[in-house]
């Protein structure tokens, strides 16, 4: 995974115009640390190849309104 190491007062802004809201640094950190393992998992899915994997299941809605003549 790649991990981007910017000062706290620059993540934090980030962060805040994101969501509009301001983080103190003790909050933020909390919030990187929360955060940490779901983006660690994010980077792994990011890194499977699956241009050969079709989908198990195929998404059809009209498959409900048809006829079974």
């Amino acid at each position: 995974m790649t991990q981007h190491s910017s000062p706290p007062g620059q993540l934090s802004e980030h962060i805040g115009a994101l969501t509009g809201t301001t983080l103190s640094p003790e909050r933020l950190m909390e919030v990187v640390a929360a955060y940490e393992p779901i983006l660690s998992e994010i980077a792994k899915l990011r890194e499977i190849d699956l241009a050969e994997v079709h989908p198990a299941i195929i998404f059809e809605p009209t498959a409900a309104y048809r006829s079974a003549a």
